[in-house]
């Protein structure tokens, strides 16, 4: 029989063995992101990554026979220019006036010449696809295709549906074409409706008014402000010290190149014009850490404003188990592809709960270690897709398999066939989850397990 103190040395032990796991699993995650922002320079961009179309990793078999006869599809826009022409024409204007009176050093007058050259490229296009986020979007549709086969037959009926806006129009035109390039004859149908919003695009000014409180914006800007130092940069670029004080907000215009710099990728003046290299490794790092703790606040299970930003995606999630449970029993194949936000799978991806999607923080130097990274959770070209399994009509055990960018995710439910799950526990698990927000939500209290 082992005695009290025995039995405290041991618990003891096995809490520190525990603790140096945990502090071991998180410190490869660190590691791996950092290698990942090494490797491709790009992925510093977050969510306006454009997510390379690879051939697609080996699925893992489904169980007894099993084929995939329902694959529901929610997408982000393909890769495209920055939203507004302020993001091209701001930076440009600071350079301009700066030159105009001699005050950029020899690196600075480049960047200007490399500004104009961005601004004309995007001229009219704010926000448009580019050529690359076109192939971006065929190539998305193609390996959904050859990956599941039996989905598609002329027996088949397939959806398109957009959110009104011009990116995520372009995007699901884009693959409704490559689909039907590749399936004659096929009923296919694409549309782009304001009707569906309240799924696809859902609002909840409760929740908004929650995100960016009066403490999580001082928290966030204590990390912002450990995060930065501009005094180098803005040094390389502008001559006179005393102009750049009084004429230059370098917090902004630093922020204004990164994006610029991280938005090259998605145009053809990719390879030819770059703006990374007036930052230095550690100055990239801190800008993307600074970017993906905000979209983290704003998407993910930041602790610092309750924890409940994604609950914003619960109508979605709730559609995608209407669909799932009302197609049990269709005879022909079905997919319906969404295109929609990047904020929208974001959010969604947290609530789901998929691979290290659903984390809960309130310290934001914590999410590399974390496993949090924006562009892998919603780059351009990204998705969440649910693929619907069964062996025959009917059959009383639907699997469903979950695609997160192409990879197929693990899902916070326990199961005997993973990557696979099976269908009824998955509605159940969801639907408790939302039940316990909207129970919490309408007593206006914290307690989740009431």
């Amino acid at each position: 029989m082992i005695s009290k103190t025995k039995r405290m040395i041991l618990c003891f032990a096995m809490g520190a063995t525990l603790c140096m796991s945990c502090a071991a699993v998180g410190q490869t995650m660190g590691d791996m992101v950092c290698r990942e922002l090494k490797a491709d320079v790009n992925r510093s961009a977050g969510m306006a990554y454009a997510m390379p179309v690879v051939r697609h990793p080996k699925d893992t078999p489904a169980p007894n026979g099993k084929k995939p006869f329902y694959i529901n599809h929610y997408g982000c826009p393909s890769a495209c220019y920055l939203p507004k022409a302020e993001d091209y024409e701001a930076p440009y204007a600071i350079f301009a006036q700066a030159d105009s009176l001699g005050k950029l050093t020899k690196l600075g007058s480049d960047v200007l010449r490399r500004l104009d050259l961005l601004r004309q490229d995007a001229r009219n296009r704010a926000g448009e696809l580019t050529a690359k986020g076109a192939q971006q979007s065929r190539a998305v549709m193609r390996q959904i295709v050859e990956r599941f086969p039996d989905a598609f037959n002329e027996k088949g009926y397939y959806s398109g549906r957009s959110i009104v806006e011009n990116n995520s129009i372009l995007t699901m035109e884009e693959a409704l074409v490559q689909l039907s390039a590749m399936h004659q004859p096929i009923a296919l149908q694409g549309r782009a409706t304001h009707r569906e919003t309240s799924f696809m695009d859902p609002q909840d000014p409760l929740l908004s008014s929650q995100r960016t409180d009066s403490l999580t914006l001082l928290r966030f800007d204590r990390f912002a402000a450990l995060n930065s130092n501009e005094l180098r940069l803005m040094e390389s670029l502008f001559t006179d010290q005393n102009y750049l004080i009084s004429n230059v907000d370098a917090t902004t215009l630093s922020r204004q190149l990164f994006h610029l710099a991280g938005s090259i990728q998605n145009t053809d003046l990719a390879g030819k014009v770059t703006l990374y290299d007036i930052f230095t490794p550690e100055e990239i790092r801190r800008h993307w850490r600074k970017q993906n703790a905000w979209n983290y606040i704003n998407y993910g299970g930041c602790t610092l404003n309750g924890g409940t930003q994604p609950y914003l995606q619960r109508a979605t999630l709730r559609n995608m188990i209407h669909m799932g449970d009302s197609l049990l029993i269709r005879h022909a194949p079905l997919m319906h592809v969404r295109y929609t936000r990047q904020s929208v799978i974001m959010a969604l991806a947290s609530l789901m709960e998929l691979d290290n999607c659903g984390v809960q923080t309130g310290n934001l130097d914590s999410l590399e270690t974390l496993g949090w990274a924006d562009y892998r959770i919603a780059p351009f070209g990204g998705s969440i897709v649910m693929v619907h399994y069964r062996s025959y009509r009917g059959d009383p055990d639907v699997l469903v398999k979950v695609l997160l960018n192409g990879h197929e995710a693990r899902l916070p439910i326990e199961t005997d066939c993973a990557p696979y799950y099976h269908w009824q526990d998955v509605k159940r698990y969801y639907l408790r989850k939302l039940y316990r927000y909207e129970n919490m939500r309408f007593n206006g209290n914290s307690n989740e397990d009431e």
